[in-house]
């Protein structure tokens, strides 16, 4: 999830991470070698894998891109491409595969491990709150005092990057997401936000997916447009659910 000031949230479908990696057949096809990136490679790079494209053949050469080996692309084109892109982003409530079966639905259960902060457990506490007011639903959370009860574990990590919290989504097993980790950079950001940002995270784990960007499937009889969901991924002040996210949790955890 972005914040205000260019910072993110992320859904963490996998943990493993993937580093993009650039290469070209040198004239005697002896060595490889690293082409210099375009500017905003990496934005660029994003935008072409939010196509479908694969993350692994895309390679910038100078003023283009090859994809998948056959496809090119001017940069400045691409570069127009990303502003169109930017412009006009998606804000419609979106789920993945898996939701979290009856089963587990009517009461998640949260451990805190011991060195959260105070202002996070608060956001935290919130956050459950604010999902078990949701009328109209069997959606149930709530936090437990021991892991070996809990389905979903959240944790303090550090990392000097632009992301704030960061969550599994529901696996094929249809339980919750298994964990959400909070980045301790953020510790001073208003108590507001960091109640936004854990509210948005404990949508993830229950199978929500931004609603600014075009990736899982689009919930059937919610809003197609809702910027203000808390499932943007905009750090905003809290400021209650929009009715477009209580006809989401009420279509995907029917009473």
């Amino acid at each position: 999830m972005k914040h205000s000031n260019g910072f993110f949230i992320s859904a963490v479908i996998c943990m493993t991470s993937l580093t993009l990696l650039f290469s070209s057949c040198s004239k005697n096809e002896k060595e490889l070698q690293a082409p210099s990136p375009a500017p905003n490679a990496e934005e660029m790079t994003n935008y072409l894998v939010n196509q479908g494209f694969d993350r692994e053949h895309i390679v910038f050469d100078k003023d283009r891109v090859v994809i998948e080996s056959d496809i090119i692309m001017s940069i400045a084109d691409l570069k127009q491409r990303v502003a169109d892109w930017k412009a006009k982003p998606e804000t419609e409530h979106r789920r993945g595969t898996y939701i979290v079966s009856n089963t587990y639905n009517t009461n998640i259960k949260f451990y805190l491990d011991p060195a959260i902060p105070q202002v996070w457990r608060t956001a935290i506490q919130g956050a459950v709150n604010n999902w078990n007011a949701v009328n109209g639903t069997r959606l149930g959370m709530s936090i437990v005092s021991t892991q070996a009860g809990a389905n979903t574990r959240v944790f303090m990590g550090y990392e000097n990057a632009n992301w704030i919290a960061r969550a599994y989504l529901p696996g094929s097993d249809s339980r919750p997401g298994v964990t959400v980790e909070i980045n301790s950079k953020y510790n001073s950001m208003s108590a507001s936000q960091q109640l936004f940002a854990i509210t948005h995270e404990f949508g993830h784990t229950i199978g929500f997916h931004h609603t600014n960007q075009a990736t899982g499937v689009f919930i059937n009889g919610t809003p197609t447009s809702d910027p203000n969901s808390v499932m943007n991924s905009t750090v905003l002040p809290w400021n209650g659910f929009t009715a477009g996210d209580v006809r989401a949790t009420q279509i995907l955890y029917p009473q």
